[in-house]
This record gives C-alpha cells, structure tokens and sequence, in this order.
C-alpha cells in the first residue's frame, strides 16, 4: 500500500517494511536499505543497457564506421523522438498513477489503457511525417523505398514500450518496468543482431530492431501485476481526450523541444560531414545514453515519492531528502564507471573498432555532462513532481533555442564536437535554472503553510 499522504518522510517502495523509528535512528542502515532497493531495478536495467551496449557493437564491428550511418542514426531519431510520441503521457502515467491507486485496479488500468491509445495516435502522426523525411532525404535517383515505412511502425512500436515501463514504474514494480520497458526488446534485438549482423545491411537490421520493439511491446500485456490483459488498449472518451491533451501538451513541449535540441544539430552534422563521423558521433551518444538510462531507472524509483511529498502541506524538506537520496545513489552507483569512461574514452570506443577511436574527444565531453547531470540531481523528474511542468516546457524551449543557435555556429567551426559543446552548454544551464525554481518554489510553499497563509 502507498503511505499516508500525511508521512513527513515517505519511504521508496512499498518493499520498505521497517519500523519507520527503528529506520530514522540508524540513518545509515536506512541508506544502506533503499541503496539496496533502489539498485536492484537499476541491477536489471544494466543488463538492458549491456545488450544495448553490445548490439551495437556487433552492429559497428559487421558493417564498419560508414555502412552503420544510416542504422545508428534512424535509431538514435527514432529513440529520442520517443517521448514526443507519447506526448509526454508517460510522464503523465508515473506523476498520477500513485494517486489513482488509491481508486483500485480498474481506475488504474483504464487510464493506462487510455494513455496508449492516444499515445499509438499521436505516434502514428509522427511516424508519418519521418517516413515523409526519409522519402525526402533518400539519395539519387530518390523515391519511395520499401524501408521507408520502418519509421512508421518503429515509432509506435517505441511509444508502447515507454508507457509501459513508466506505468509500471508508477505501479511501484520498478524491476518490471525496467524488464518489459527495456531489457526484453533490446535483449530480443541483441539476440537477433547476434545471428544476422554479418549477413544484414543497415535496412535489414533496422527492421529487426523495428521487429524487436513491436514484440516487447505486446509481451507487456503479459507483465505480473501489470493488469494490462483485460484492457490494454482504450480510446479516451471526449471529456477524458481533452483532459489528456490539456495535461500532457506541457509535457509534450518538454519531450518535443527536448528531443528537437538532439535531431536538429544531428541532423546539420549529417547533412555536413561523412557518416564515418556520424558513425563515431552516434556511438559515443550511444555510450552516453547507457549513463543516461542506468540514472533514470535510479531517479524513477524516486518518482511516486517525490509525487507524494510534493501533495504535503509543507513539501520543501520531504521533497528534497527524497531529492537528496537519489542524488546519493545514483552518484554511488555510476560514478566510478563515469570517471573511468572519462579518463580512458579512446579504449572505450576502441570497442566498436578500431576507427570509432575518433569520436574519443566527443566521448569525454558527453560523459562530463552526464557527471554534471548526476552532481545537480534528476531536475525533470524534480519539476514534473511538484507540478512545474509548464515551466519545464519553457526552459526547454529556451533551450532548444539555444542548442540550435550554438550548433549553427559551433558545427562548421569545430565539426562534430560542436554539436556537443552546444548541448552541453544548453544541458548545464537548463538543470541550473530549472533546479533554482524548484527550490524557490517549494520553499515558498512551505513558508506559506508554516505561516498559515
């Protein structure tokens, strides 16, 4: 069962049964308890994030630094354009779920039945118009291809995969989540990649990550405790669609401007340099992203807590120790790895084959941001929380506005190290900002409360 909404200090998981006295008189067992619990999950996500890791891998070391170029960057778009599919209900699903528990298991499989129905819409949408991109970009002579609908199906295929992880998640059962939302269609892909990557090209391995997807997006029906079989897929009735379109535009803004300030400078990079370039560029992105997907299964542990502090009347210190706490464990957990990626980048791409040792430089710098991200805390999950998600979306804007500024004079000067110098500057004043506002305001909050006002 959820705690009270009156607990000063909410716990991470219903599997916390201590004493709560017990617990608050031996911090540092308490510590060692959620380090335990928060890791386990993040535990299974490695082992996503190492089938990632090695498709790629196998995919780099088949096809070599130039052939691969159209694989890594259809799947680093179709990846990061993921949660604008959604627009943004994934988010939406980990912030109200934990409320709507305390409505029963209908409530709550019908508003995630609702979500991905939309979600399947809205994906198709942008399935659509990246097809319309990939008909337009084939080289001479042009013209549809076949591959050309591989986005269409991906996207969905994607969109799915991501609701149910974050439904999951807010379900508290954040080691399925990360089994159904991530290792099972990656591991299918690995698997895959395994058998046929030798004897594949970038079309015919895209449409088995495309395959992969699609099939771990149907399994989820099936996750325990889940109660995805009686209805897995609902249109929203009229009052519930516009409800839906109103909460989540904000959060599609975040996800949409997020996802912009990636592809549009990846998109000049490819458009200007070789796709050996692209080939290196994308692969030390894909190292990177492992960091990024290993503290994101850490900080959405977090995430039902963070909400319920966020309802108290006083929310500034619960919020923050949960706040607090995940900084910790994710510090503790990949901090180690993180240096050792940032002092010895060149034998990290040196995995992919000899000739990504190039995107070394590009590597480093990508892991000293995700050190940033790690040092100022998980700010979206902060944000979206506590109820800012309007300010979330502007910061992004904001944001993309200056990625894509940076990148425009950045990129012809300095290659592709200029599109990560954009980000990185974007990135790091973006987690500022949005961290000062949410202190200022939940400090605010609990001022008011304290004075009664």
């Amino acid at each position: 069962m959820p705690p009270s909404e009156t607990t000063a200090d909410p716990v991470i998981s219903p599997s916390v049964t201590c004493d709560r006295t017990e617990c608050d008189s031996v911090p540092w067992q308490r510590f060692v308890r959620e380090t335990v619990e928060t890791l386990l999950p993040s535990a299974v996500r490695m082992i996503g994030a190492g089938f990632q890791f090695l498709s790629t891998v196998m995919v780099a070391r088949s096809l070599g630094d130039g052939p691969s170029a159209t694989f890594f960057f259809w799947t680093s778009v179709l990846m990061t354009s993921g949660p604008i599919a959604t627009y943004g209900l994934e988010q939406l699903a980990l912030r109200s779920v934990p409320r709507l528990e305390r409505d029963g298991d209908r409530a709550v499989s019908a508003f995630i039945a609702q979500l991905r129905g939309l979600s399947l819409a809205v994906s198709l949408l942008l399935g659509l118009a990246w097809m319309i991109y990939a008909i337009a970009t084939e080289p001479a002579p042009g013209g549809f291809r076949l591959w050309h609908l591989i986005p269409l199906f991906a996207q969905g295929a994607i969109a799915l995969t991501l609701i149910n992880g974050e439904s999951l998640k807010a379900l508290s059962r954040p080691v399925l989540a990360s089994l159904f939302g991530h290792v099972i269609p990656v591991g299918i892909f690995c698997l895959l990649a395994a058998l046929f990557a030798r004897h594949s090209n970038s079309i015919a391995l895209l449409s088995l990550y495309t395959g992969s997807f699609i099939l771990g997006a149907i399994l989820a029906r099936f996750a325990p405790g889940g109660n995805f079989q009686d209805r897995f897929l609902l249109w929203p009735d009229r009052k519930t669609l516009l409800g839906l379109l109103v909460e989540g535009f904000p959060l599609c803004c975040v996800s949409l401007f997020g996802a912009l300030g990636f592809i549009v400078p990846l998109a000049i990079c490819e458009t200007s340099h070789p796709g050996a370039d692209i080939s290196h560029l994308t692969a030390a992105f894909r190292v990177s992203i492992l960091f990024i997907v290993l503290s994101s299964a850490i900080h959405g542990v977090f995430a039902p807590a963070l909400s319920r502090s966020a309802e108290l009347a006083a929310p500034f210190f619960p919020v923050m120790r949960v706040y607090g706490r995940s900084i910790s464990i994710s510090l503790l957990a990949l901090g180690l790895p993180l240096a050792g990626g940032i002092l010895f980048p060149a034998e990290l791409m040196a995995v992919f084959g000899e000739e990504f040792r190039d995107g070394a430089d590009s590597l480093r710098w990508l892991l000293i941001i995700q050190l940033l991200s790690l040092v100022m805390g998980p700010v979206p999950h902060l944000l979206l929380m506590t109820g800012h998600t309007r300010f979330l979306a502007r910061i992004g804007i904001v944001k993309f506005a200056l990625v894509t500024l940076l990148s425009v004079i950045l990129i012809p000067r300095c290659g592709v190290m200029g599109m990560v110098i954009a980000m990185g500057i974007a990135f790091v004043g973006e987690g500022l900002v949005g961290l000062a506002y949410a202190i200022g305001k939940l400090h605010h909050d609990t001022t008011a409360s304290e004075n009664g006002l």
